[in-house]
């Protein structure tokens, strides 16, 4: 058995024993906007995007067309709700590489505090059962945590 797992480690690192994003969100005062950053691993992004498009996706930091694929894949599962209307009101700002994670850089131009609306945090839900979302939201200075997962992919943000 020991063996089993040596080997398995050996020629298969890049597997993890969960799925899981971590979103920060804060507002800057001076430039009166959210910034979003969004932490998620490489191999469940390319998994779940490919998925997703139909083809094999491989993310590449800084290139047009993977970020253009990835943009396109947030604003279906990253987004808020205000009453029955759905809007991806953020700027896309660009991804960053940091070992086996992807970095999303996104920014909501907007004075409100974002206190009453919906967010929708629904990644990689179809692709992993065990996929669970962290949101840590900061209003006013406040900071507060949301765990999404499957059954649990809308969330309203309170202060």
């Amino acid at each position: 058995m020991k063996l089993l797992v040596l080997f398995l480690g050996l020629f298969l690192p890049d597997l993890h024993p969960f799925h899981s994003s971590v979103t920060e969100m804060s507002y800057n005062q001076k430039d009166q906007s959210w910034e979003i950053s969004i932490r998620l691993f490489q191999d469940d992004l390319e998994q779940s995007v490919s998925s997703a498009i139909g083809k094999k996706y491989r993310m590449v930091p800084g290139d047009e067309a993977s970020e253009k694929e990835l943009d396109t894949y947030l604003r279906k599962h990253f987004r808020f709700h205000a009453g029955k209307q759905i809007s991806t009101p953020y700027r896309w700002l660009g991804t960053e590489q940091q070992q086996d994670a992807i970095w999303v850089y996104l920014e909501i131009p907007t004075t409100s505090d974002l206190a009453g609306s919906y967010l929708e945090n629904s990644i990689f839900l179809e692709v992993f059962e065990d996929q669970t979302n962290l949101v840590q939201w900061a209003p006013a200075g406040q900071k507060k945590s949301y765990l999404f997962r499957k059954s649990q992919e809308i969330q309203q943000l309170s202060r």
